[in-house]
Order: C-alpha cells, then sequence, then structure tokens
C-alpha cells in the first residue's frame, strides 16, 4: 500500500508545481497585455500574482521594475531588479537598469557596478555603454567616456542623445570642431537641446556669428535657459558688442541667480562701458558665490585699462578681448584688481592682485598687473620686483620687459631701460620702437 502511494504522491507534487509554474507565466503574460495597454494597475497586479503564485518567477520581477520605473518609483524598482538578479545573474538587462535607477538617484559607484556587469553579460548593449560612457565624463575620465561612446554610438547609430552626450565630452577635452560634428548629428536627429552645445563649441572656434544663431535658437525653445544666455553674452561680447552682452549676462543672472560666471561677464561689460564701479559689485558678486576659490573662473585676461599707465595705452587692445573659460584661473579677481584701480581704489587692488597671486603663484601676468597697479601708485620699486617676477616666470613677456624698462628709466638707469626696450620689441611689443627711437638713440 505505501508502495503505490509514494508514486502517487510525487505525481501530485510534480502537478502542483507545473500549475504553479504555469498559472504564474500567465499571470506574467497577462501583466505584459495590460501593459501593452495602458492598464498600469491591472499590469502591476497580474505582475504581483505571478510573483505570489511563484517568488522565484524572474521576468516578473524585472517587468514590475520596468513598470515602477515608468512611475518614477525608482526605489521600489531596484528591490525588484535586485530580486531578479538574486534568482538569475545573467540578465544584462536586469543590471542595466537597476543601474539607470542608481543613477537618478546619484549612487553613481553602484551604478557603475551594474553598468560593467551588464556590459561584461553582453558587451554589445549599447544603452550600458552609453550610460557608463555618461558616468566617466561626470567623473571628468574623458578617455573612458569617449571609448564607450563610440562603442555604444556604432551599435546605435540613432541615439540622438548619445551623439549630445559625445559632443559634450568632445568639448570637455576640447575638440570644438569633433563637438561641432556631433551636435549637428544630433540636431539633424531632432535633438533640439544640441542647438546650445554646438553654440558653445562655435563661441570656442571664435564662430561667433553662427554662435549667436545656435544659441539664439536655444534660447527661442527655452526661455529659462541661463546657460544660454550667459554663452551668447560670451560670444557678443568676443565681437565687441558690449551693450549686447550686457542685457544677456543679465537675463543669465536673472534666471539663476547663483550663474557667477555670467556676473563676472557682466562685470567686464560694464569696464568696457564706463561703468568701474558697478564692475566691481559684480566682481564681488562673481568671488562670493563661487566661494573664492576660483576654480572655474571665466578667463577673459583682461590685463590693463586704458588710465593704468599712459606708456602702456597702445597695447590695452591686446589685452581687453575676451576670452573662453580656462579652469582654475584668477582672473577675476585681476579684473576687480584693475577695476578698482581705475576708480581710485589702488590698495584695494593691490589686496586683489595679492589673492591672485596666491591661487596661481606661477601666472606671470598677475605680477605684471600688480606691477602696472604698484607703478600707479607710485611704488617704483615694488613694480621693478613684479616686473622681474613676471619675465623669471615668462622670459618673453614684451609688456613686463617694457614697463621695466620704463622703471628703469625713471630711477635714471638709462641702459638697462634701453636694453629691456629692445627687448621688449625683439618680442613682439612694436611701441617699444618709438620709446627706444625718443629715448636711446643718444
Amino acid at each position: 500500500m505505501r508502495k503505490t502511494l509514494l508514486p502517487i504522491l510525487g505525481i501530485l507534487f510534480s502537478f502542483h508545481i507545473t500549475f504553479a509554474q504555469n498559472s504564474a507565466e500567465t499571470y506574467y503574460e497577462e501583466g505584459l497585455t495590460k501593459q501593452t495597454k495602458g492598464d498600469v494597475a491591472g499590469a502591476m497586479l497580474a505582475y504581483t500574482s505571478a510573483i505570489q503564485t511563484n517568488p522565484d518567477h524572474a521576468p516578473s520581477y524585472y517587468q514590475r521594475g520596468s513598470l515602477k520605473v515608468s512611475l518614477k518609483d525608482y526605489r521600489g524598482a531596484m528591490r525588484d531588479y535586485d530580486e531578479a538578479i538574486g534568482i538569475t545573474s545573467k540578465d544584462a538587462k536586469a543590471f542595466l537598469y537597476r543601474g539607470m535607477c542608481r543613477v537618478i538617484q546619484e549612487d553613481l559607484g553602484g551604478a557603475l557596478r551594474d553598468f560593467n556587469s551588464a556590459i561584461e553579460l553582453n558587451p554589445n548593449e549599447a544603452k550600458a555603454l552609453l550610460q557608463r560612457g555618461q558616468i566617466w565624463f561626470r567623473m571628468e575620465d574623458q578617455r573612458r567616456a569617449m571609448q564607450d561612446f563610440d562603442k555604444g554610438l556604432a551599435l546605435e547609430p540613432n541615439n540622438a542623445q548619445a551623439w549630445y552626450s559625445r559632443g559634450q565630452c568632445k568639448i570637455g577635452v576640447k575638440d570644438y570642431k569633433g563637438s561641432i560634428a556631433d551636435f549637428t548629428k544630433a540636431i539633424d536627429l531632432g535633438y533640439n537641446a544640441a542647438y546650445a552645445g554646438r553654440g558653445n563649441a562655435r563661441t570656442n572656434m571664435n564662430d561667433l556669428n553662427g554662435a549667436v544663431t545656435d544659441l539664439s535658437k536655444a534660447i527661442q525653445m527655452n526661455a529659462n535657459d541661463s546657460e544660454s544666455f550667459y554663452y551668447r553674452g560670451l560670444a557678443r561680447s568676443k565681437m565687441g558688442k558690449f551693450a549686447e552682452a550686457l542685457t544677456d549676462f543679465n537675463e543669465s543672472v536673472r534666471i539663476n541667480p547663483q550663474n557667477y560666471m555670467a556676473y563676472y561677464g557682466r562685470g567686464v561689460c560694464k569696464v568696457k562701458l564706463g561703468q568701474p564701479k558697478d564692475a566691481v559689485a559684480d566682481y564681488n558678486l562673481a568671488i562670493e558665490i563661487n566661494g573664492a576659490s576660483a576654480n572655474t573662473l571665466p578667463y577673459y585676461n583682461t590685463l590693463i585699462t586704458e588710465n593704468t599707465i599712459k606708456l602702456l595705452d597702445v597695447i590695452v587692445t591686446k589685452y581687453t578681448q575676451p576670452k573662453d573659460l580656462s579652469p582654475g584661473r584668477p582672473e577675476v579677481y585681476l579684473s576687480r584688481g584693475i577695476a578698482k584701480n581705475t576708480i581710485g581704489e589702488g590698495k584695494s587692488a593691490i589686496a586683489d592682485l595679492d589673492k591672485a597671486i596666491e591661487i596661481e603663484p606661477t601666472n606671470a601676468d598677475s605680477y605684471f598687473i600688480r606691477a602696472v597697479v604698484k607703478s600707479s601708485l607710485g611704488d617704483q620699486k615694488g613694480a621693478l620686483v613684479d616686473c622681474s617676477s613676471a619675465i623669471k616666470l615668462a622670459p618673453r613677456h614684451a609688456e613686463a620687459f617694457f614697463l621695466r624698462g620704463v622703471i628703469k628709466f625713471s630711477l635714471l638707469d638709462k641702459n638697462e631701460a634701453c636694453y629691456d626696450f629692445s627687448k621688449s620689441g625683439e618680442y613682439g611689443f612694436v611701441e617699444a620702437y618709438n620709446v627706444i627711437s625718443q629715448l636711446c638713440s643718444k
């Protein structure tokens, strides 16, 4: 009797398992159908029923997780992806989408591990490659980012956002021509946000008319794009259109009062438009907002103004052309110091120039500008020391040689002064020869 009972129980047990599995699969298929039809609540219930019927049904966890992502329930989705991965660790998609949830929650380290796993399981998983490229880009590892973008785009060439992302990456490595090509491809594929990126790249390429056209298009599509107003202001200031640039910088700070770069650009425009006191106020804001760190200050390289030393007026235009951003530079302190000196606040200007030198003690121009201010304050010996420091750091600094010659001449050291004028001319400052003809011909 016992021998007969055991096979029957085995058959019943096997039937129960098969029934449960089939039932879970039925619920799962029902969930897919309802999800396709937009019945979110019905799909969620069906996937949950499948999981209750068979707690090891990985596809239902994965699909329910994806449904939760569409509802922005990223934490709930991650729990479902955790379950799916725990049941079968060979599902590249589960790692991919869990990684994407981690990115949204700013867990970049965890996301990177998930994308690595997805790519290890499926080296041709384009989305994982592109997502990992984004993380490398945010971590400023441009080489790895470019490798992933290149592979991802080879697999998914119609991914407009990927072209845009690679364009941004190329700006990071100063491949502006390549970035313009990528942004153009993104635009051709309908990704209009790339107009802003292409405008930025064109600004860096000095295609200023093209930059203004692209940035105006970006602003037309998004009137609250503070960054595009900033870059259009930068392009216009480089064109010498300081009044129009000022309007753009005003809009940029109106939209984003924390945009310290726009305050700095506005300060430069105000100096150009004869408003040095207002410029100092904007430089103050730029420094205050950026925590006085000067880690990512705009690079305009405005080194002297018309009111410093009369003999240097001729080179003002060389040093008052706005340039592009350059991380980790002290220009905002230099500019504020110049503006303060222009309005008669020489001692306060020296404090700013001291700060600029503290930030970057190897910047020859900082010493040169401080020499200009010291000379204008009558501290010729101090200015002489700063000119020599600038020349030591930049042996071909024509303007520093010229100013040192002016100072030496004022200190009655004519021979050495004329030697410095000669060096200044050799290194490209042609005004030196006019002075040589006047002062050194006898």
